[in-house]
């Protein structure tokens, strides 16, 4: 089943944003981050609880072009074919879009009825599925490079609600555009870090496939992923549990401990051209073989730091080393198309990780990128052009191995300073200090998680809330130094979609 990106529904030029409802949403989508994630997580929430929302400012923070980008505009469409919402000004560059479910007018009626009944969390309810129409298989074709795993990002909570009413026990959804691309989760950091942290906090299973890389570094090319999902009743069947009502599972991360880390990690994407570098046996190293062996170096060598720390492995601690494997190579064709992936597995199953992807090759002076850098190599030429153009990528690729480094050490360190250790906030209690718990998750991971935290409360009664508030006050396990600007976003937009009316 097709769905391109041109093909949606038509859009409104004008910049009225009248709201559709008195309970509309509005939000200011320069608030905090100012991303693209504000919006992904605003539209997701709104089909999901039938609850309008108009967004102004889009992407207001970015630098160079503002409002919606193409991954945006497709996954918008798609989340407006599925439920049945009406949307306006929804094309790319758009500053400001109204997204309009068809149950929005009818909750307004529902949650008044609710106010008479033992108060659930915001007196917010998932939408009914009753008139929903959910195809087995729905496609995704962007005319650029876009990340396809953002817009994944935007259609995975839905669909998981909404897949019951498909008549296959999962839903494929496969998209077309970029699989590899600069601020934007790669291929390879989903299917080894987002997919067994997902399965580890209570999720059902998902699977993805990979059938062509897409590149935005270099020779932009266009990539292809196929997500099948399986969606919570379903998934709430199989496993024998109450079929009752579609619900997420309950996500409370101060429950969870991070462990000891057991292995690393690493993943190599990078072109196999020789370089005028020998290894110590006198071999020819190729970009490939500089960057694995590099990057074990350097990791390992980083490692050392961290030897002290209980989080490592005791037997592992004591011979100064974590195992550390060569998880993938894949070689690449541009000298641009370079990707490292660092993975940390810890012993009560959770991953966490840290990529890097070598950016665009810089600008000449005249603002026109040096052709012969950006020329595709041939799969046969084994030879970069010549020794500066090897001598200058070099200095690129070291630096982005110890960005990359560094990092992920940020990540696995557990150190504190006094300031964020005691309470410095004005609350007068800055002698008492904050019993932390190391985060399970990398902090790009984090964020992710945030809008199923949000979900998973739902249906909690007011008193179950305050009595986990009042359980915590005794010892705060989860720090705001662990919150990324991205994950205060993400609370933002979920608390402002699931307040109470």
């Amino acid at each position: 089943m097709e769905y391109a990106q041109e093909s949606g529904l038509p859009h409104s030029e004008s910049t009225g944003l009248a709201p559709k409802s008195p309970e509309t949403i509005f939000l200011d989508g320069s608030t905090l981050e100012g991303g693209g994630q504000l919006v992904r997580i605003a539209i997701c929430l709104s089909a999901l609880i039938g609850r309008a929302v108009v967004i102004k400012n889009i992407r207001a923070n970015r630098l160079g072009k503002t409002g919606l980008k193409g991954s945006h505009e497709a996954a918008i469409k798609l989340l407006a074919e599925i439920s049945g919402s009406q949307v306006t000004n929804v094309f790319v560059g758009s500053k400001g879009i109204t997204f309009t479910p068809p149950q929005a007018g009818d909750m307004a009626n529902q949650r008044v009825s609710l106010k008479t009944q033992p108060r659930n969390r915001g007196s917010v309810s998932l939408v009914s599925l009753e008139s929903i129409s959910v195809k087995s298989q729905y496609r995704i074709r962007m005319h650029t490079a876009g990340s396809i795993c953002l817009i994944f990002q935007a259609l995975y909570p839905y669909m998981l609600h909404v897949g019951r009413k498909a008549t296959t026990e999962a839903i494929t959804i496969n998209i077309v555009g970029g699989t590899n691309g600069s601020g934007c989760p790669s291929y390879d950091y989903v299917s080894q870090v987002v997919i067994p942290n997902f399965a580890r906090l209570g999720l059902p299973p998902l699977s993805i496939g990979l059938h062509k890389r897409g590149w935005t570094t270099g020779p932009h090319s266009m990539g292809e992923m196929s997500f099948v999902i399986q969606p919570l009743q379903k998934y709430e069947e199989t496993s024998c549990k109450a079929p009752s009502a579609s619900r997420f599972p309950h996500i409370d991360m101060t429950n969870h401990e991070r462990g000891r880390i057991t292995r690393i990690d690493i993943t190599v994407l990078a072109p196999s051209d020789t370089l005028e570098q020998v290894d110590e046996d006198g071999l020819a190293l190729t970009v490939m073989d500089y960057i694995v062996r590099e990057t074990h170096r350097r990791l390992r060598k980083a490692l050392k730091t961290l030897d002290s720390s209980p989080s490592m492995e005791h037997s592992a601690r004591e011979s100064n080393r974590v195992p550390i494997k060569i998880y993938l190579t894949e070689p690449t064709f541009h000298y641009a198309q370079v990707s490292i992936l660092l993975v940390a597995h810890t012993a009560n199953g959770f991953r966490i990780g840290c990529d890097s992807l070598l950016g665009d090759t810089p600008k000449t002076k005249g603002g026109k990128k040096n052709s012969e850098k950006h020329q595709m190599f041939p799969r046969g030429q084994r030879r970069a052009p010549n020794r500066s153009n090897d001598e200058a990528h070099l200095e690129r690729v070291s630096n982005m191995i110890d960005n990359c480094v560094n990092d992920f050490l940020k990540e696995l360190a557990e150190t504190l300073d006094d300031t964020r250790a005691h309470g410095a906030q004005g609350d007068g209690e800055h002698d008492r200090p904050l019993a932390l718990k190391l985060p399970c998750l990398d902090s790009y991971m984090r964020d992710q998680i945030v809008i199923f935290e949000a979900l998973g409360r739902l249906g909690h009664t007011t008193e179950e809330v305050h009595d986990k508030v009042l359980s915590e006050e005794a010892e705060i396990t989860e720090h705001q130094r662990y919150w990324t600007l991205h994950t205060k976003t993400a609370q933002w937009v979920c608390e402002q979609m699931l307040s109470e009316i």
